[in-house]
């Protein structure tokens, strides 16, 4: 949650030079041997501080429970089964008699039906992936029990679909080792141990892959000019696999960087948003999705916006600038807190309601001092307990400024109301979802790019137009009109309160409940981010093996030219005739005769279809067909008669993007079914006729340096001859060779580029070259099925929408909890049906390609 605490190394295990001289002391004692003492108070600290490490993490659970226990989430630990509403979860160290350190776990945040609130944990152990070399599966679990001894819990197998692997499409499974951990610390210090270990065997394996070949080659040479080899025979030496030590067998380490609360969501089916059963047994809780129930609960919403002092023409600085309002909203109800230091006279009680559906009946506290309304505000939200606080731009602004100024006055933040600053600058809580609404509009409001402060999208998303105030009249406004600076003030928390309440809530909790992150997590990440979580969950359903994140490699060449950049060319749309058009003025038009004959051959099967497949009726049902058919046919011969016209237009919209999904289904577009003609030649399916190798041509644009493939190793040869910066001041210098692969291949692009443009004027050249991909038709679709998914529920998500908007109209206006449910389900699928939108991210090139030619 936050970033106190983190272990900053062990003071216990320091030593002092013995100040008594003892060079004439005449002891026969033996000599100490001070290396043995080193080794021997080195493996101390290393005690020490694991000792301490752990100390510190658990004392900082027992302060999150704490403060959780303060803001109504106890531990539910015994007692009957209770119903909750799933609105937060944290990954967490569990207490355990087995393990001094404790064992991962993932609090989980409940609201209950009746208003309460609670939290389980539940422990799960963490684990990766280790692919070694086949049938040497026993010999690596043999060395890796000893070589991870004390932080291995338990070592097992599983098999899943490798979809790298060659020829798996015939249904071979790759058997992999899963490694389970006590903890996260112990799965990251195994994986401290291997990823050297694995760079080192991939390395090897390529040197060894590329010698394999050559001396094959070779092989083959002679059993040519010797006609007494047999061919057939094998060499049954040159077949044992030669290792010096098991780890060499390691080939690869995959899963190892799904986060923790993130694995065990997908792993047990946990969504936020979604109704749960909580049974507490002794072996730990057991969580059992409650489908009868879909409507959200009602969290506690508290948004807030403050008010500082500035010096003129400067931007607030916290360390001599003061708070003089906070004002917020609670549930709908407005406050005000005011600082008399710096507000001229006392506010009173006011209304701020900028259109009826938005009210604002503000309660004003006026406190003395800046202290004062800090604590009068920390003290509000401890009594009120929220379960979202809601801000616009309060990671970077609201947060920092308050947490400052709370310090300032000997109040720690933390421990008032438990947020504090994480490892990202962001303000989070355990118990409390920080709901920053200025990420939403950045990420999903679609407003261009100077219209996304809060002035401006309270005008497009809520339809008034604020109270505006320059803020260089802010502070001689606390002393000249402290009423109009007060309404100024409770506008921003109107404005950030139905904000969030109208859009931000219902769309980030939506989303929570398809993707297996917490709420600060779906409204922080990246679309590119959300879209693999959701395949994440898809890939573990399906027992599919997911890839490592793909690395791009440091140089690329083309044609014997180092590459810049390499990117594919877009689709767009050609406009074919721009203007106004209306449905009812006339247009004039020129109909093609050939193709109202094309439309006259087919127009038995065309009608057809329409009755059978679209209207999915009997034609046996039909008694006028004829009558139809030459209606139509006459009215086609009409237009074939005469060709230029001008009527009124039809007017249609045709959504270029909702395209997309339909060319990634029927061409079965997805990053695993790329293939090149090796993986086909390893394929059972590669027969003769054979169908399932879809092709399709994209258009590559490149970037390359003008300097040749002999320039580019001249200057390559020359950096080998110098030398480099240190790493850190202080250092030695460095040879090209102790740089890392990135700084070696910065300096050479570096280089090269001079070069170019010294010896060609010119930096760079660009090139565009049709190419053609291989789209294999018999890889496991679980991409496509998931887009096809998504595409399918946008239509049942559209259908409810409209049938849960006929209930709430249907209801009467006196029964306001029915009226409310109704209210709820309507938003929720609406926003779920909005929230379909993620699909868009993948085979960009192919997608662009195919829209083009098909536009």
């Amino acid at each position: 949650m936050s970033s106190r605490g983190g272990f900053k190394g062990s003071t216990s295990a320091r030593f002092v030079k013995n100040k008594t001289d003892n060079r004439n002391n005449n002891n026969t004692q033996p000599q100490q041997n001070y290396n043995v003492f080193s080794k021997e108070a080195k493996q101390q600290q290393q005690r020490d501080a694991y000792n301490n490490s752990t100390k510190n993490k658990l004392d900082q659970v027992k302060e999150i429970d704490t403060i959780d226990s303060v803001f109504g989430f106890d531990r539910f630990e015994s007692g009957p089964k209770r119903t909750g509403w799933l609105v937060n979860m944290h990954p967490t160290t569990l207490p355990s008699a087995d393990v001094i350190a404790g064992v991962s776990g993932v609090d989980y945040y409940f609201l209950d039906e009746e208003g309460g609130s609670f939290k389980v944990g539940l422990q799960y152990d963490p684990y990766f992936l280790l692919i070694c070399r086949s049938g040497a599966e026993t010999d690596v679990e043999e060395w890796l029990r000893k070589s991870l001894q004390g932080v291995l819990k338990k070592l097992g197998r599983v098999d899943k679909e490798d979809l790298d692997m060659p020829n798996h499409l015939i249904g071979l499974k790759r058997t992999l080792l899963k490694l389970d951990f006590h903890n996260v610390t112990d799965l990251l210090d195994a994986r401290r141990i291997l990823n050297p270990i694995i760079a080192r065997n991939k390395t090897l394996k390529e040197s060894k892959d590329i010698y394999a070949n050559v001396d094959l080659n070779y092989k083959i040479y002679i059993n040519k000019n010797d006609d007494d080899v047999d061919m057939l025979s094998d060499n049954d030496e040159d077949q044992v696999p030669k290792y010096g030590d098991a780890s060499e067998l390691i080939e690869d380490i995959r899963e190892y960087d799904v986060p923790y609360h993130v694995r065990v969501s997908i792993d047990k089916n946990i969504r936020v948003g979604k109704w749960y059963t909580v049974e507490a047994k002794e072996t730990g809780p057991v969580l059992t999705e409650d489908k009868a129930k879909i409507a959200f609960a009602d969290p506690v919403v508290l948004a807030f916006d403050i008010e500082t002092t500035k010096a003129p023409l400067k931007f607030p600085d916290s360390t001599v600038d003061q708070v003089m309002m906070i004002s917020y909203m609670i549930d709908g109800e407005g406050y005000l807190i005011t600082n008399r230091e710096i507000i001229s006279e006392d506010i009173n009680d006011f209304e701020y309601t900028p259109k009826p559906e938005y009210p604002g009946e503000f309660t004003i506290f006026n406190e003395a001092d800046e202290k004062a309304l800090l604590e009068r505000f920390f003290e509000h939200v401890r009594d009120v307990k929220p379960t979202v606080i809601a801000t616009f731009n309060g990671d970077f602004f609201d947060w920092p400024f308050v947490e400052s100024r709370a310090a300032y006055h000997d109040l720690d933040m933390f421990k008032e109301i438990g947020f504090a600053k994480d490892m990202e600058g962001e303000y989070k809580s355990n118990y409390c979802v920080h709901m920053d609404c200025f990420r939403w509009v950045k990420r999903d409001s679609y407003l261009p790019q100077g219209s996304q402060g809060l002035k401006a999208v309270t005008t497009a998303k809520l339809g008034y137009n604020p109270t505006e105030l320059d803020p260089e009249l802010m502070t001689p406004y606390a002393y000249e009109k402290p009423q109009l600076l007060s309404e100024y003030s409770v506008s921003d928390a109107v404005a950030t309160y139905y904000l969030y309440y109208k859009y931000v809530h219902p769309f980030i909790f939506s989303l929570c409940t398809i993707i297996p992150l917490n709420p600060d997590e779906v409204l922080r990440k990246g679309t590119g981010t959300l879209c693999e979580m959701l395949l994440m969950v898809q890939a573990y359903e399906g027992g599919i093996l997911l890839p490592n994140k793909h690395t791009d490699p440091l140089e690329r060449f083309y044609n014997g030219h180092l590459l810049e950049s390499e990117t594919y060319v877009g689709g767009h749309v050609e406009s074919l005739e721009a203007g106004v058009f209306r449905a009812d003025l006339n247009s004039d038009f020129v109909i093609d005769p050939t193709a109202v004959d094309e439309v006259l051959e087919d127009l038995t099967d065309a009608l057809k279809f329409a009755i059978t497949v679209e209207g999915k009726k009997s034609l046996d049902d039909v008694t006028n067909f004829d009558e139809i058919y030459e209606q139509v046919k006459q009215e086609l011969l009409e237009l074939k008669a005469n060709p230029k016209r001008s009527e009124t237009p039809l007017i249609y919209h045709v959504d270029v993007a909702s395209m997309y999904p339909n060319i990634m289904t029927s061409n079965r577009l997805q990053p695993d079914s790329m293939k090149s003609e090796k993986d086909c030649a390893a394929c059972d399916f590669n027969r003769p006729g054979k169908t399932c190798d879809r092709r399709l041509t994209w258009a590559w644009r490149g970037e390359y340096y003008p300097a040749e493939m002999n320039e580019y190793h001249m200057i390559k040869n020359a950096a080998q001859s110098e030398s480099f910066p240190p790493r850190r001041p202080g250092l030695p210098r460095r040879t090209f060779d102790e740089l890392s692969d990135a700084e070696q291949a910065n300096h050479i692009k570096k280089r090269i580029s001079d070069y170019s443009r010294k010896v060609y004027h010119r930096i760079k050249q660009s090139e565009t070259a049709e190419r053609e991909a291989i789209i294999c038709q018999r890889e496991n679709p679980f991409y496509v099925n998931t887009v096809r998914d998504f595409r399918d529920r946008r239509y049942e998500f559209k259908g409810l929408a409209k049938v849960w908007k006929g209930k709430a109209a249907a209801i009467s206006k006196d029964d306001k909890h029915a009226l409310d449910e109704a209210k709820k389900m309507v938003v929720l699928f609406q926003m779920v049906l909005h929230g379909n939108g993620w699909y868009h991210m993948f085979d960009r090139c192919h997608y662009h390609s195919n829209g083009q030619s098909i536009s």
